[in-house]
């Protein structure tokens, strides 16, 4: 890295702070968060903890104060930028496309095109989505054809060939990684991992949409960043990578496993409703690229990653049980 100087855009986010988190393990880098949001309780931040000499944020709107990101990006001169913002609720986007496509495709855009022309820049980490691809019937690898089937995915998927055009045409250092579902602790509590737990210790059922028939891939939030940061130091500009497991569990096995770990059998802790809008039936990545380039390989195994979710849950109960259980979407002034 050119400068000690990296900025996290997104960095209130559940992946965004780990990725702070991991940062601010390098003695020598200063690390910038940015987001639209003021920055959450300790709750949600794994980096709350950590003496903060190496650490600014900024509260800054991506959509809404272009100008001003972009002078704060000059004045900060960052030889990274780590760029993990986005609008992530697939439901959602059916019936908010407009505000999806100014997130995560026209900011993105505006904000690269302006960097294109920035010499301080030497490398740009995009963090994408396993579901430009659509429901898999098999592994899928890097070069395979986008298939996205909401407009989330869509709104993902046309960010993601803008960036690889500009690093055709134009050498812009983008590294774009994909990864499939993410969780640890710090999650947002509506996700299915947290919300699971919860619901074990408050007595009550978690509602399993379309029976949890779903089938994805849990991967540690450590190790996605793990790999996000090998792919950013290692990979050449224009390559994208994928992160994953490759222990695929429906969403009822995952509630089953976490039920049992915390000694709950699984009808006393799921109850079957109707399938969700715009469920993809499968997510499924190919990651020999990121393990023969990169040497990556998942580390966290899934109990172990679980267990950490039922002990932060439980560590901070009280605030927990204050929060709320459904995700709230906020509409900046």
């Amino acid at each position: 890295m050119a400068s000690n100087v990296c900025v996290v855009i997104g960095s209130n986010g559940f992946t965004g702070s780990q990725f702070v988190e991991a940062l601010l393990d390098d003695p020598a880098l200063t690390v910038v968060g940015i987001s639209r949001s003021p920055q959450p309780s300790a709750l949600y931040l794994p980096y709350a903890g950590r003496e903060r000499g190496r650490f600014e944020f900024y509260h800054v709107d991506i959509v809404r104060q272009p100008a001003q990101l972009q002078t704060l990006l000059d004045e900060l001169e960052p030889s990274t930028v780590v760029h993990v913002a986005a609008l992530s609720e697939v439901a959602l986007s059916l019936t908010s496309p407009v505000e999806y496509f100014q997130t995560n495709t026209t900011a993105v855009v505006q904000l690269c095109n302006f960097l294109r022309t920035r010499p301080y820049l030497t490398r740009y980490l995009h963090i994408s989505s396993a579901e430009v691809y659509g429901s898999c019937s098999g592994p899928v690898a890097e070069s395979a054809p986008f298939r996205p089937s909401t407009p989330y995915a869509v709104s993902k998927a046309a960010a993601d060939l803008y960036l690889a055009t500009l690093a055709s045409h134009c050498k812009f250092p983008v590294i774009t990684v994909r990864s499939t579902n993410v969780y640890g602790k710090h999650q947002q509590l509506f996700k299915i991992i947290p919300r699971t737990v919860i619901a074990v210790r408050q007595g009550r059922k978690v509602p399993l949409h379309g029976g949890g028939r779903a089938i994805k891939s849990f991967v540690h939030v450590r190790d996605a960043v793990r790999g996000g940061l090998l792919a950013l130091r290692q990979g050449a500009p224009g390559s994208v990578y994928h992160f994953s497991t490759p222990d695929d569990r429906t969403i009822a096995d995952v509630v089953r496993r976490t039920g049992e770990l915390m000694g709950r059998g699984f009808d006393e802790v799921a109850e079957p409703v109707g399938e969700r809008p715009a469920q993809d039936a499968r997510y499924w990545l190919d990651c020999s690229k990121a393990q023969r380039e990169l040497g990556w390989t998942p580390q966290v195994v899934f109990d172990d990653g679980v267990r950490e979710v039922v002990d932060w849950i439980d560590g901070h109960w009280e605030q927990v049980a204050q929060e709320p259980m459904q995700y709230v979407h906020k509409v900046p002034a």
